[in-house]
């Protein structure tokens, strides 16, 4: 199967003559399809927006910021504003925790522009006043990475360095355009011209970019101005590098009650975590890790046997130190590190790592990572963020995710987190299809929804949950995913820093296939929910019980009911509309002579419109 993936300079129309092809082979082939983000739908609830820093607020020397302490908006101490995104999760083999992420997108994650080809001004990161009066030479440093796990800028793409004169004119004093994912790159000015050398000097990093989405990334770590030449030289520093400190086998989150009474499944008997040792020799590190519960009460400490483990971290060579991997002891986890509280639905956990080095007081801020770890409702393979999207463009296509289920009980919905794009797949209809696995792949369908479609919010992380109408008890391993009925693409959020291809299955009509696309690494963010529902949901269900509609399938007459007079509409799953006519509170509608197959049956009353499959035997 010929398999291509889009990328955002292809949707810019950049090449009119391989668009057609693409389009042409588009028509041809069934394909999984790959796309960068339009939107960011992190920013809205990883925190508020802050307000802007008041230009009278002076910072001395040294100036330092690795991005280790904050998430979403940059730090309003040191900034001014707030335009780049503050994440752990796009950089590759960063400095240390956190990165600057700049993009084509707005302060609040939306695309700056609505024309796909729009190119431009893009985000800035301003630093508040600095006295530098006072300095005849101060140095400027910041580590620079392209792309990492978001979209390559091309070469009109441009990261700048500006400073502001005494004449408070922004000068560029340095600049790059986009180039290929590399590692990152350290970048020093010498800034010495008395024009600079003023009581409200600032300075700014600044990006041109396709502004019409989350497009042309640059990742910022790192950044110092000193006016010590020895501290704009030191690079030595062991930090922390990655956020990930799971205990659990496989899954970020399952239900707690599952969980607790079956620890043996679902807890890992390892936790690994990445450090990266920026010195030129092997360091010494002790490292502890400490466990509270939601009262901030300490329920767990490691090592058990005192206060700390001692261990020796070769210099970074490319790849960043394992505890798993490259340690002669990993990290042990003990199935009592989350004390036993069976009468809670959902529960949570603090776990603080740390590490005691010789950095500077500088860099320590990296030494200490926090990590939540949840127990909600669900189960989640995903670290809850997307950093790409994925669908496919097949009419009747299906898409199955492996879940294990050791724990007997009634999955009540799925949580999906779309991912919306150019193309409008709102009104693209798909059901939610729960199979059984046999040898590892999806087999026999235990369960499919009414129509569904795709809905985009800010709740629950960017996941909305569909509620499924008759509920249904599981145990052992399942396959979730959805059937769709139109070959419009509906974009998942596709999790890239977690990879579980192997779970991941697609069926374009021609048998079950792991899903191994050249850029599909990654996990697709569907989530099976267990127990009490959310506010929301149970709305929706109230909603999505109103109207009645039996026998379905059916070979002659389906019955309908409201509580209200309602119209109805029904069409063909290509979309032909073969039907039409307003309804009474009750009524019956003759199927006898449609063709077998799949419609669906639209409702509107004055409350609200409801879609369902009906399917003609």
């Amino acid at each position: 199967m010929l398999i291509y993936i889009l990328n955002h300079h292809y949707l810019m129309m950049k090449n009119s003559l391989f668009l057609i092809i693409m389009c042409f082979a588009f028509n041809m082939y069934s394909q999984e399809v790959v796309k960068p983000l339009v939107y960011n739908s992190q920013l809205s609830q990883k925190v508020k927006k802050t307000k802007k820093i008041q230009q009278n607020l002076n910072i001395s020397l040294p100036f330092f910021d690795d991005f280790s302490q904050y998430l979403g908006y940059p730090n309003p101490v040191l900034w001014h504003d707030n335009d780049v995104f503050v994440n752990r999760t796009y950089p590759v083999n960063p400095i240390n925790i956190g990165v600057a992420t700049f993009d084509g997108l707005d302060s609040i994650g939306h695309p700056r522009a609505i024309n796909e080809t729009a190119h431009g001004s893009a985000d800035y990161l301003t630093s508040n006043r600095i006295q530098l009066s006072t300095y005849s030479k101060v140095y400027l440093s910041f580590y620079l990475q392209s792309t990492g796990l978001g979209n390559e800028p091309e070469s009109n793409d441009i990261f700048y360095l500006e400073l502001l004169d005494s004449t408070l004119v922004w000068q560029t004093v340095w600049d790059t355009m986009g180039y290929a994912l590399s590692d990152f790159k350290k970048i020093t000015y010498t800034i010495d011209n008395p024009v600079f050398l003023h009581d409200d000097f600032q300075f700014r990093f600044h990006n041109k970019a396709t502004i019409s989405g989350n497009f042309d990334h640059w990742h910022l770590d790192n950044v110092l101005l000193t006016e010590s030449s020895l501290l704009s030289d030191d690079k030595e520093d062991v930090a922390f590098v990655y956020e990930k400190s799971n205990m659990l086998n496989f899954y970020t989150a399952i239900p707690w009650k599952h969980f607790d009474q079956n620890r043996a499944a679902y807890m890992s008997n390892t936790m690994d975590s990445w450090l990266r040792n920026n010195y030129s020799t092997p360091q010494s590190v002790d490292y502890r890790y400490d466990i509270f519960d939601q009262n901030n009460t300490l329920v767990f400490h490691y090592p058990s046997t005192g206060p700390t483990r001692n261990d020796e971290i070769p210099v970074f060579n490319g790849t960043n130190y394992s505890y798993s991997e490259n340690s002669i002891a990993a990290i042990t986890v003990n199935n009592a590190a989350f004390p036993t509280s069976l009468n809670l639905d959902r529960n949570d956990f603090t776990i603080v790592q740390s590490i005691a080095t010789d950095d500077s007081e500088l860099f320590k801020a990296n030494d200490t990572l926090v990590f939540t770890q949840f127990f909600e409702n669900y189960y989640a393979l995903d670290d809850g963020t997307a950093e790409a999207s994925y669908g496919i463009n097949a009419s009747g296509g299906k898409v199955a995710m492996l879940f294990n289920i050791s724990e007997q009980d009634t999955l009540k919905a799925v949580q999906i987190h779309f991912e919306q794009n150019y193309e409008d797949a709102s009104g693209v209809a798909f059901s939610i299809t729960l199979w059984d696995s046999q040898s590892g792949e999806p087999s026999d369908i235990l369960y499919q929804s009414q129509i569904f479609y795709p809905e985009y919010t800010n709740l629950k992380n960017g996941f909305f949950e569909y509620v499924l109408e008759n509920p249904i008890v599981v145990s052992s391993s399942i396959f979730v995913g959805w059937e769709q009925y139109y070959d419009d693409i509906i974009n998942v959020g596709l999790d890239k820093n977690t990879i579980n291809n192997s779970r991941m299955f697609y069926n374009l009509g021609g048998g079950w296939n792991n899903s191994d696309c050249a850029d599909c690494d990654g996990t697709w963010m569907i989530r099976p929910v267990f127990g009490n529902l959310s506010d929301l949901s149970n709305l929706l269900e109230n909603k999505l019980t109103e109207f009645s509609i039996y026998p379905n399938p059916s070979s002659d007459k389906v019955n309908l009911e409201h509580k209200e007079v309602f119209s109805l509409v029904v069409y063909t799953i290509s979309g032909q509309r073969v039907l039409q006519r307003p309804i009474s509170q009750y009524h019956s509608i003759d199927v006898n002579s449609f063709p077998k197959g799949v419609y669906i049956l639209e409702m509107t009353s004055k409350a609200n419109t409801t879609r369902e499959k009906l399917i003609v035997e």
